[in-house]
């Protein structure tokens, strides 16, 4: 299993995002800094309030419910016209063009969460399993619209509870590797996963399982379930790891996860424990096996000599390695790690090493109390912070000849972000990373062909990708630097919207640090809104929507704190976030209020923070020092992503209210009707969020900046 980082600095232990490959069976969570028991409570209420608040609850503000009431279906409109919105300056994006995009090939040919992509030695054919058990085999022809089912996972867990009497259940496929010699033993070794039916039972010994097939020589090739050997197993648990890859040696490398969930960290104390399989690479030979085995244990394994240590593991420390290959020039192994809280990880991997789990997460520690394993710890090949990615899947030093610039770069990609990035390898030295794909797929396998050309699989949309030059031209010079640039406001000093720009306001607000709220929705042209009866198909992707929205719509929303608590006249801007969607994808982007309060300045796409100072009675000497943390650009997608249709707040049962329009209140969503703005609603079926319920004042702790959802909308 994967997880991945929801609001990441933290993790969502309720998942808002739909169910993951790598995060299938925990108390769920796609990780965080050192937790206290308070956060935990904020992020599982969070999870479930999210999806219809945009945030946590907290009671409204005066400026939040200025001439606001509840939803009022009866109230009588009154006549309003449309100013069109027509200053927008927001086009493209504010980084440099991407080189490459994922350019998608069997384009009749769609699979459903798909979880691995490989290829058989000797033979043209792609491999895909999926989540839930089938696994298919596609001939070279791109043009085909049928994919040949090779072997269902799911049969072979019915032949074992059939052999064993176990009453278990089939979870999940992630691994499948071809013999080396396939061409003349036609074998090939699969990796499942099944659990107790009856989970008080707890986690299953055996239930992570690797096991040899025998393929059949037809076409289309398929596996004899009958011909099933199993060949190693180990815990079942949340983070399985169960990547299978055949090395250079010939040996066969199998990755294994910690067997825990997301949080805590580490629950088993897995990660310096070389007694057991679990947090390491394994390495076994499968063509010598051992009397009464299917392998043997090489004897240069680094560990066969230490007592109690297990001989197969060649290297360890890893809390949840999803995905790995080899070079095929160097024969260097490369891991990709999912990180808990601050990190995602990639490992060039040696005999013997550690990585630190669960003592680190990466340059972060965790439980350093803890003893460390029977080897120095070594530091990640590339660390990735979670300002910038969330989930990291393992990728592929690239050796094909269609695109020389990428010549030697191991390319890897990110769940959470979709962010693909490149590092140059030379030698014992790897190079700064740098985006060279398009975040347009939600990366849970590379694969390369037998030429070395690299193709993704998209868990989303279920679909097989390989690369496109993009040409593409820059927008940097001309992307709005400043909140004056972006045409939404006529006058920034003043924060007044430019005309046809409307300013909204929501049944509950989230909490933002004692922050207040002013949003805004400003919509092109003559360009409306579209409200579906019922959820609709998005075409390529696993998603569906229930609202369509015009290019270049955009959302934003100013936070702004009293610089004294309690004195309304001490409030200052802080912040405006903005989100733009380009027709195809929500970007988000964060804009810092100067000190003259005249404009703000776009931040950094890594983010950044602020130290204010706070006049608070209840304070020592009557201040404090409070950090404001301004969102990267990933921070904001971690939440604004395809689940909850990317929009937190603006939403029907958020907008279903009473809001002052022009001196009169009357039904907001009656009222955005009417000016032509939104399209199908009806007040008075459409649902409405409750005001939450504060039974009691909460301390500031309780509620930290980095927890908030960062919605712009």
């Amino acid at each position: 299993m994967r997880d991945r980082t929801g609001l990441h600095g933290a993790r969502f232990w309720v998942n808002m995002s739909g169910p993951s490959p790598r995060e299938l069976r925990t108390s769920r969570a796609p990780v965080t800094r050192t937790l206290l028991p308070t956060f935990i409570a904020c992020f599982v209420f969070c999870q479930f309030l999210v999806p219809l608040t945009g945030g946590f609850p907290a009671p409204l503000s005066a400026q939040d419910r200025a001439g606001e009431t509840k939803t009022s279906a009866t109230t009588q409109p009154a006549a309003l016209r449309r100013t069109l919105w027509t200053t927008s300056r927001f086009r493209g994006t504010p980084e440099p063009p991407i080189p490459f995009r994922p350019e998608r090939i069997y384009p009749k040919i769609a699979f459903k969460q798909p979880t691995v992509l490989t290829n058989a030695p000797g033979t043209d054919r792609f491999f895909v399993a999926e989540q839930s058990g089938k696994v298919y085999s596609l001939p070279a022809d791109r043009n085909t619209a049928t994919a040949d089912l090779f072997v269902d996972a799911t049969e072979l867990v019915n032949r074992l509870r059939q052999r064993t009497g176990e009453d278990i259940e089939f979870e999940a496929v992630y691994g499948l590797a071809f013999h080396p010699d396939f061409a003349k033993n036609r074998f090939c070794y699969l990796c499942y996963v099944y659990h107790h039916k009856d989970q008080s039972k707890g986690q299953h010994p055996d239930g992570t399982r690797v096991v040899r097939l025998t393929v059949s020589p037809s076409d289309p090739p398929v596996c004899d379930p009958a011909s099933e050997l199993p060949v190693i197993s180990w815990l079942q648990g949340g983070h399985n790891g169960g990547c299978l890859k055949f090395g250079p040696d010939g040996c066969l490398y199998i990755s294994s996860g910690d067997g825990g969930p997301a949080f805590p960290p580490d629950p088993l104390n897995a990660g310096q424990d070389v007694s057991n399989l679990l947090s390491s690479i394994l390495r076994i030979d499968v063509d010598r096996p051992a009397q009464g085995k299917q392998y043997s244990i090489p004897a240069d394994n680094p560990f066969v000599e230490l007592a109690g240590a297990r001989g197969e593991i060649w290297a360890y420390g890893l809390r949840n390695p999803w995905k790995m290959s080899f070079d095929r020039k160097s024969g260097d192994l490369w891991v990709g790690d999912v990180g808990w809280e601050l990190w995602e990880l990639v490992y060039r991997v040696r005999k013997a090493d550690n990585y630190g789990w669960s003592l680190y997460e990466g340059p972060q520690s965790v439980h350093t109390e803890r003893p460390r394993g029977p080897t120095p710890i070594i530091a990640p090949t590339v660390a990735i912070p979670h300002t910038e990615g969330a989930s990291v899947t393992g990728g592929f030093v690239y050796r094909g000849q269609k695109f020389q610039e990428l010549q030697g770069q191991y390319i890897f990609g990110d769940w959470e972000s979709r962010r693909i990035w490149g590092v140059a390898v030379v030698g014992a030295e790897v190079g700064e990373k740098r985006e060279v794909v398009e975040p347009t797929v939600r990366v849970v396998d590379f694969s390369e062909d037998n030429a070395g050309e690299l193709y993704l699989l998209d868990y989303d949309a279920g679909t097989i990708h390989g690369l496109e030059r993009t040409n593409a031209v820059s927008t940097e010079a001309t992307f709005p630097r400043k909140l004056s640039q972006t045409g939404i406001l006529t006058s920034t000093r003043e924060h007044q919207a430019a005309p046809g720009v409307i300013p909204f306001s929501i049944n509950a607000p989230q909490w933002a640090d004692h922050a207040t709220a002013e949003r805004f929705i400003g919509v092109p042209g003559q360009g409306t809104i579209r409200l579906f009866p019922a959820p609709q198909s998005i075409p390529n992707s696993m998603f569906q929507r229930t609202t369509e929205f015009p290019a270049d719509t955009v959302l934003m929303k100013t936070l702004s704190l009293e610089l004294e608590l309690g004195q309304p006249a001490s409030s200052r801007r802080i912040e405006t976030q903005v989100l733009h969607f380009d027709g195809r994808d929500w970007r988000g982007y964060t804009y810092a209020w100067n000190e003259d309060q005249t404009d703000a300045d776009l931040v950094d796409r890594l983010g950044a923070s602020k130290t204010l100072t706070l006049r608070d009675p209840l304070a020592p000497e009557g201040k404090r020092q409070h950090t404001w943390k301004f969102p990267s650009r990933t921070d904001c997608l971690r939440c604004h992503n395809p689940w909850p249709e990317y929009l937190l707040a603006f939403n029907l049962p958020q907008l279903n209210r009473d809001h002052l329009f022009e001196g009169t209140r009357q039904n907001q969503l009656t009222t955005l009707q009417q000016l032509g703005l939104l399209q199908n609603v009806r007040p008075a079926g459409d649902p409405a969020v409750g005001e939450p319920i504060v039974t009691g004042p909460r301390e500031p702790e309780e509620y930290p900046r980095w927890v908030d959802p960062f919605d712009s909308a």
